[in-house]
């Protein structure tokens, strides 16, 4: 069978130059592992951080969120403060109550879109009043200024909104991302103690 090999002009390789070849292969492989377990380690740390920054964002946005909600009521509040201190006592009960309840609808939960029309509604039946009325328009530019301010309470508490819904996605993407990063990780780790320990072997038979 030797004399067959020779003639082919196949070399066996010693057992020593075998050791080294298998050394050799776990070390490039540890190398490899190694790298990619770096990379991998780098990458994790930073969507981690990433979501951690998310998260104090959204802490912030929360808080964001309550003093617009409660400055778009105040302004209301002023507003209607306001009426009942200057026009309402000029008016007559019914209209006042009619006045009042279109300024409710206005308070409530709406979107910024509705708002406005119902605001610019509310204004024009507010100025016919006043002029019918022969009330000055000083109030009529106070109240609308107060009332613009909420709206635009009521505009940036929508934006918030809707960048918590993209953070949602977004959130979601991330934990798929670290799910499979993490299961990669670990099976990377598990590696690279085997070729550790594969290494050690085959070096002290070397010696």
């Amino acid at each position: 069978m030797t004399e067959n090999i020779d003639e082919a002009g196949i070399r066996v390789l010693t057992e020593e130059e075998l050791i080294s070849a298998v050394v050799e292969k776990h070390r490039r492989f540890l190398e490899e592992n190694k790298k990619e377990f770096r990379e991998l380690d780098s990458s994790l740390n930073q969507v981690e951080e990433n979501i951690k920054n998310a998260k104090n964002f959204r802490t912030r946005m929360e808080e964001r969120k309550e003093i617009l909600k409660e400055k778009r009521q105040l302004f209301y509040h002023q507003t209607e403060a306001l009426l009942e201190k200057e026009i309402f006592p000029k008016l007559d009960p019914i209209t006042a109550s009619r006045i009042r309840e279109e300024l409710k609808k206005l308070k409530g939960q709406i979107e910024p879109e509705e708002e406005q029309k119902l605001k610019d509604l509310f204004m024009q039946n507010l100025r016919e009043t006043i002029l019918a009325a022969g009330l000055g328009e000083t109030v009529l530019l106070q109240a609308n200024a107060r009332m613009e301010e909420a709206r635009n309470s009521n505009v940036e508490l929508k934006e918030i909104k809707n960048s918590e819904k993209q953070l949602v996605e977004d959130d979601s993407s991330k934990s798929e991302e670290i799910s499979k990063s993490k299961s990669q990780h670990k099976w990377l780790s598990t590696r690279i103690k085997n070729h550790e320990e594969a290494l050690s072997y085959w070096e002290k038979l070397k010696v």
